[in-house]
């Protein structure tokens, strides 16, 4: 089941019929980039959100070109508290055990990460301020088995839940601005700074590695076709900083360009999402230790095309059906990949506000995948 709460709570309606921060809020999610909350597509939001608990135990198992297997058993934890209407602050943690033929298991604690969101209306529109952080509570100062281990299961092709233990700790204010300029049209802009300070990813590093600090700008557009669908762009540029190791330079990923285009349609308790997304890096430079750097493709470029239907089957039974194809650019390390992505989820709601939601994924093409898991979703 997906991160929307279930249509029994509340009521789900397009924004763009209504004004101020209800178009903002609709927005955001639009523009904040490259991120899972975009394929729930434009123009949806809740009237009234309760405080929702949501913990997902997850088993992955990835069958790589070159043969190996690559596993990951996660459970994650997040909560959502809406204070009042325009404040809401949210927070996020898990753990995982990774393994891998040849590799030796690894298991530990991840970053907790949060969000805090403020809307206030501003004119015929709003503005939305949102603080993210992460807390560096995650297993660090991994050996070189451990390393070893975490590499692969990091790449950006696979799509394990956690990809990473600890990422340091980092603070990104981000203010975004929508407005609507008719009864079917809204855009907005926004920009982000985030900071981030040095921790030891790993033993025996002679200094704290410090990831570079990240700017990011976005715009788009939603624009209501009809009373029950609704068509979404915005664009995102993202620099980011030289990664540095006791002050000298180690990586420059470089800039990223990305872009979405998403549809929807909702009558009833049934909604069509169609999305096509395409983001772009340019070549990355490293090597610094050894005098001139060297130019290469580090990250690679994506392209998706993504499908969702979900619909409400009985009183007590949602299902939500995902299919996606991807495809990934050839980097330095590896060749391109193109695979394809299934996703069924029935929800079951079982009464006290507690909704149970077994998932399954399937993907083939340049690599094998299965995984399972339930969600289950408290809302109080």
């Amino acid at each position: 089941m997906s991160k929307s709460v279930s249509p029994t709570e509340r009521v789900l309606v397009p924004f763009f019929s209504l004004r101020g921060i209800v178009a903002v809020i609709g927005i955001v999610g639009m523009l904040g980039g490259v991120s899972k909350a975009q394929t729930q597509g434009p123009s949806l939001r809740s009237d009234r959100q309760p405080i929702r608990v949501t913990v997902d135990p997850t088993y992955q198992y990835y069958d790589s070109e070159e043969g190996g297997a690559l596993t990951q058993l996660s459970n994650s934890l997040a909560v959502f508290v809406p204070v009042t209407q325009r404040l809401s602050v949210r927070a996020r943690g898990a753990y995982a055990r990774m393994d891998g033929s040849g590799l030796d298991p690894t298991q530990g604690l991840t970053d907790i990460s949060g969000r805090l969101s403020y809307a206030q209306p501003v004119g015929n529109g709003s503005i939305v301020f949102q603080v993210r952080a992460n807390a560096p509570t995650g297993k660090d100062e991994l050996t070189a088995s451990e390393l070893a281990t975490t590499r692969p299961i990091s790449q950006n092709f696979y799509d394990f839940r956690v990809t990473s233990f600890s990422r340091g700790s980092s603070i990104a204010p981000q203010v975004t601005w929508a407005v609507p300029l008719s009864d079917r049209l809204v855009v907005g802009i926004g920009g982000s700074y985030q900071y981030r300070r040095g921790f030891r990813p790993r033993e025996r590093l002679s200094a704290d590695y410090t990831p570079g600090d990240g700017v990011k700008v976005n715009g788009g557009m939603d624009y209501k076709i009809t009373g029950s669908s609704a068509i979404g762009v915005n664009g995102t540029f993202r620099r980011y900083g030289e990664d540095t190791v006791g002050g000298v330079p180690r990586f420059d990923a470089g800039n990223q360009f990305s872009a979405t285009l998403r549809y929807l349609r909702r009558s009833g308790f049934t909604s069509i999402r169609v999305l096509a997304q395409y983001a772009s890096w340019e070549e990355s430079r490293f090597g610094f230790r050894f005098g001139n750097p060297n130019r290469g493709q580090v990250i690679p470029e994506h392209g998706m095309l993504l499908s969702s239907y979900s619909a409400r089957l009985t009183n007590d039974l949602d299902l939500r059906v995902r299919v996606s194809g991807h495809w990934y650019g050839e980097t330095i390390q590896s060749d391109s990949k193109i695979f394809g992505r299934l996703y069924v989820s029935p929800a079951f709601e079982v009464g006290g506000g507690i909704t149970l939601a077994p998932h399954g994924t399937a993907a083939y093409g340049s690599y094998v995948s299965l995984g399972g898991g339930l969600r289950i979703a408290g809302e109080f």
